[in-house]
């Protein structure tokens, strides 16, 4: 199976001043470390130990605060795309002196697809899409388990069970990698679409207004 993809979640808005301090404030980390941070104080109040005591206190928060893992976060999409970018770069690079040429082109075709025409373009698509479950199965589930189940048969292994009319590990690969690169191609299709409706519903508004703008003058 694929390697889990990290969530990751987005709970301020973007731009928003002062985010990340508002962030840290309420995160694990910080409530972990002021909470040691308080033992450390109330060592003090019962026995000063002047400068010594600052450090004490210092260093408990910044023990609590580093041994803390911060608040997981969850991706509006469901997963990181950077996330996912990285992961299937990963993938193809491990793999990439271990598949014929022919593989490795195909394999280099999803990746290509998914990083310039899906992945920037995600907010296109409206929350719970199955066009994101797709995006992200593919690239942590069914890709991997494709290129892992190959790689465990054994060099120019040639299938001998009914239905496989005796046809090499690598052809069946092969036909697993184009579906999964027409599946790709298709959510970018819809991702296009969808960036062209968008931008001729803003043409038929500037339509709108101005001939509004022009009745009322």
């Amino acid at each position: 199976m694929g390697s889990a993809i990290a969530p990751y979640r987005s709970s301020l808005p973007a731009s928003a001043p002062g985010r990340g301090l508002v962030s840290y404030l309420t995160s694990r980390r910080n409530l972990t470390g002021s909470a040691l941070a308080l033992v450390g104080g109330g060592l003090i109040l019962v026995d000063p130990v002047g400068l010594q005591g600052i450090l004490l206190v210092a260093g408990l928060y910044l023990a609590g605060a580093l041994a803390t893992q911060g608040t997981p976060r969850i991706h509006r999409f469901g997963f990181d795309p950077r996330r996912l970018q990285k992961s299937l770069s990963e993938q193809i690079a491990a793999v990439a002196a271990r598949v014929p040429p022919e593989i490795l082109v195909r394999l280099q075709r999803i990746e290509l697809t998914t990083r310039t025409e899906i992945l920037p373009h995600l907010d296109c698509l409206p929350l719970g899409a199955p066009e994101l479950y797709l995006i992200e199965r593919t690239v942590a589930d069914y890709l991997p388990t494709a290129i892992d189940a190959y790689l465990r048969l054994p060099t120019g292994y040639v299938s001998s069970q009914p239905g496989s009319h005796g046809r090499a590990a690598v052809d069946v690969l092969a036909e697993e990698l184009d579906f999964l690169d027409a599946e790709m191609r298709q959510v970018a299709e819809v991702v296009h679409r969808t960036d062209m409706d968008r931008l001729l519903a803003h043409k038929r508004f500037l339509i709108d207004r101005f001939h509004r703008e022009e009745a009322s003058g």
